[in-house]
C-alpha cells in the first residue's frame, strides 16, 4: 500500500464518489516540507482511496483505505475534525520526519469549515473502509481457526482422556458443590437462621 502527494487534481471520472465536502482544511502530522499550518481544499472519499486536492496550494494527497488503521470524529483539541491515523512506517515523500522516525505515525486532520458534516464524511469513510478488509488480519485469523481445528473442545468430556476428566470433574467439585453437598450447606444456613436456636 502506498500513500501519494498529487500535483494536479484527482481524475475521478472512473471512481464511486462516496461524498464530496468543500472548504476542508488538512493538517498533516508531521508536516509536509514547506508546509506550515493547513492548507484548504476538497475533498472526496471515495470507495478506492481518499483524496484531497487543494486548488489554491496546487497539491494535495490520496490514501488507501488499508493504511488507515484508524479513523474518527475528534471534537478536542481545537476545532471539530475527521481524525485518521496512518499505518506506521507509511509516510509522504517530503514529510519533516522526527529522528525517532520508527516511533512516528503520520495523522491527518480533516476539519471541514461545516462541522455539521463531520458525521456524513465519517459514514462515507467507514463504508469504503469495509470495502478494503486487512487482509493481513484475515490470514492471521484464518491461521488460529486451522490451528483450534487440531484441538479437543474442552466442553466434551468424550473428547478428554482419563486424566482431563478427572481434572474437569475436580473443577467442578470446586466451583459447583455436589448436590448432597449443596443440600447439607443450605440445611446448615437455614438452621443458623432459626430464632432462638430452635429447629424444625
Amino acid at each position: 500500500m502506498t500513500v501519494t502527494l498529487l500535483n494536479s487534481p484527482p481524475d475521478l471520472s472512473d471512481q464511486n464518489v462516496r461524498h464530496t465536502q468543500r472548504n476542508v482544511d488538512l493538517q498533516i502530522l508531521p508536516p509536509l516540507s514547506g508546509v506550515e499550518g493547513t492548507i484548504q481544499g476538497e475533498l472526496n472519499v471515495c470507495e478506492s482511496q481518499v483524496y484531497f486536492y487543494s486548488t489554491l496550494a496546487g497539491s494535495g494527497i490520496a490514501v488507501e483505505y488499508p493504511d488507515i488503521i484508524i479513523h474518527a470524529i475528534s471534537r478536542q483539541e481545537g476545532r471539530p475534525s475527521i481524525y485518521c491515523q496512518l499505518e506506521q512506517g507509511r509516510f509522504f515523500p517530503n514529510q519533516q520526519l522526527p529522528e525517532d522516525e520508527e516511533d512516528s505515525v503520520t495523522e491527518l486532520k480533516f476539519m471541514p469549515q461545516d462541522p455539521g458534516s463531520l458525521e456524513a464524511i465519517y459514514m462515507a469513510m467507514s463504508t469504503c473502509a469495509a470495502l478494503h478488509p486487512d487482509e493481513d488480519f484475515l490470514a492471521e485469523q484464518k491461521a488460529l481457526e486451522e490451528e483450534n481445528d487440531f484441538f479437543a473442545d474442552p466442553s466434551d468430556e468424550n473428547e478428554l482422556n482419563d486424566i482431563q476428566q478427572a481434572a474437569l470433574r475436580h473443577l467442578e467439585s470446586v466451583f459447583v458443590p455436589p448436590p448432597q453437598q449443596q443440600q447439607q450447606q443450605d440445611d446448615e444456613k437455614e438452621e443458623q437462621q432459626q430464632p432462638n436456636g430452635t429447629t424444625k
